[in-house]
């Protein structure tokens, strides 16, 4: 087990609230200075918007905002789609994918791909999490926010279930407990509402 890995029946908190506003304004003053006359930050639906929303607001040049959506990679598919497109034209522009965690890199490269078809200046990658223990696919990351292990997160955007993504904090979680039932850690976290 790693040491990210949470005891049976309680989550592990692997970032705080403080140390996540900590990782934003890191991000957030280095996009900034890479990008002075501003970037098209796009979001990936949907565990990116709390991370993306509190990026945006901690950037001191103009930017622009649009999310895409697309399907999980999983191994039964071998492959991603793109459920949600751009609105936004990005020939020309300097673009930011902006994830809340890059695991095995194929939905991360499948973005990537996708942007450059579209003649922008420049993409790059932001992420929150970085899980490289599990990568598939070589991706660049450009900026990234911390380094997970292979436990599964939960918090700040990443969810079980459409749970505990509005948590201000990331735990590690026991996926056989959620599986059981999805809502064993919502006392912990969330309190008793007693």
């Amino acid at each position: 087990m790693s040491s990210d890995s949470p005891d049976r029946g309680e989550p592990r908190v692997l970032l705080t609230a403080a140390q996540i506003d900590e990782i934003i304004a890191r991000l957030a003053a280095a996009m900034s200075a890479r990008y002075p006359d501003g970037a098209v930050l796009i979001g990936v639906l949907r565990g990116s918007v709390p991370f993306l929303a509190d990026l945006v607001r901690a950037m001191t040049v103009p930017v622009s905002v649009d999310f895409m959506a697309i399907t999980p990679y999983t191994p039964d598919s071998g492959r991603v789609r793109l459920l949600k497109d751009l609105d936004l034209d990005i020939a020309g522009r300097d673009a930011v994918i902006v994830e809340d965690i890059v695991d095995t890199g194929l939905s991360t490269a499948f973005l990537r791909s996708e942007l450059e078809r579209r003649r922008p200046r420049s993409v790059a990658v932001c992420t929150l999490l970085d899980r490289r223990v599990r990568r598939v696919v070589p991706v660049e990351i450009d900026f990234a926010g911390a380094e997970v292990s292979d436990s599964f997160v939960i918090g700040f955007g990443l969810d079980h279930e459409g749970r505990y993504r509005n948590l201000r904090l990331i735990a590690a979680a026991d996926m056989e407990l959620l599986a059981a039932d999805p809502d064993a850690y919502v006392p912990v976290l969330y309190g008793s509402g007693d």
